[in-house]
């Protein structure tokens, strides 16, 4: 009966700490995030972690300006068993949105998604963080998804213009995938003609040389033949009959 009184009181002050304020949530609550940053460190060096002590660090140090400390409390936090992982990743989603880095804050929206598909505030951040990237496909279907689940949203209004706007721009690029398409058909026909053009020039240039040169490789040959022919010694006067000797027909005629 002692033993079992005994560990009844260790699990009721377990209790008692994991849901008492420590000092770190309390200067986070009184608007310290400065103080509380600091604090929320050393609990957390001393093994003293509740379910939101990296929640809070991590909106501290949000507050201070220092977003890379705030991501990196966000994801020390989500290795912690004590934690409350999917406001981690949603709150870790909005800083990186805040930071400029819509990649990262779109897997942190959709693994809160995933893991709670009916966190509607995930999955209109997330189409946020879609916008941002002009994946405006994956934006739109979640900017519907949200008005179809939460219809009483102040904001209901713009996200429906929005909604609108994205469903023309859509249109638009698919039309201009088309235009596209056509122009990048027509350049490679045109590409195509003028390459057969180019070709047929160059062959015309190519035959046009070919006879140019066998036009001059004749005229050469006859202008050698006919220097040769100019040099063959043919005259009668001039034949040899051996013996380097020469004929002389040449004589004057006895003949009155």
């Amino acid at each position: 009966m002692k033993k079992r009184f005994v560990s009844l009181f260790f699990i009721v002050s377990a209790m008692a700490f994991l849901s008492a304020e420590s000092e770190g949530e309390k200067q986070f609550k009184a608007n310290n995030p400065s103080g509380a940053a600091v604090l929320l460190e050393s609990e957390i060096q001393r093994g003293e972690v509740s379910a939101d002590t990296y929640n809070f660090l991590g909106l501290a140090y949000f507050q201070l300006g220092e977003y890379a400390k705030s991501i990196d409390a966000f994801e020390r936090g989500m290795k912690s068993s004590y934690a409350d992982r999917k406001k981690l990743c949603f709150n870790e989603g909005n800083v990186a949105y805040a930071s400029g880095d819509y990649e990262k804050a779109e897997n942190c929206f959709s693994l809160a998604v995933a893991v709670s598909p009916q966190m509607y505030s995930a999955v209109l951040n997330r189409a946020n963080a879609r916008l941002m990237q002009k994946k405006y496909g994956g934006a739109l279907d979640d900017y519907k998804l949200y008005v179809a689940s939460v219809p009483d949203d102040p904001q209901r209004d713009s996200i429906i213009r929005l909604i609108s706007y994205l469903e023309e721009q859509l249109v638009f690029e698919e039309q201009e995938k088309v235009r596209l398409a056509e122009e990048q058909k027509r350049i490679a026909e045109e590409n195509e003609r003028m390459q057969a053009e180019i070709a047929r020039r160059e062959a015309e240039q190519a035959a046009a040389e070919a006879a140019r040169k066998a036009e001059e490789e004749e005229r050469r040959r006859k202008l050698l033949e006919e220097v040769a022919n100019s040099l063959q010694q043919t005259d009668t006067t001039n034949m040899t009959a051996g013996a380097e000797e020469v004929l002389d027909y040449e004589y004057e005629s006895e003949l009155d």
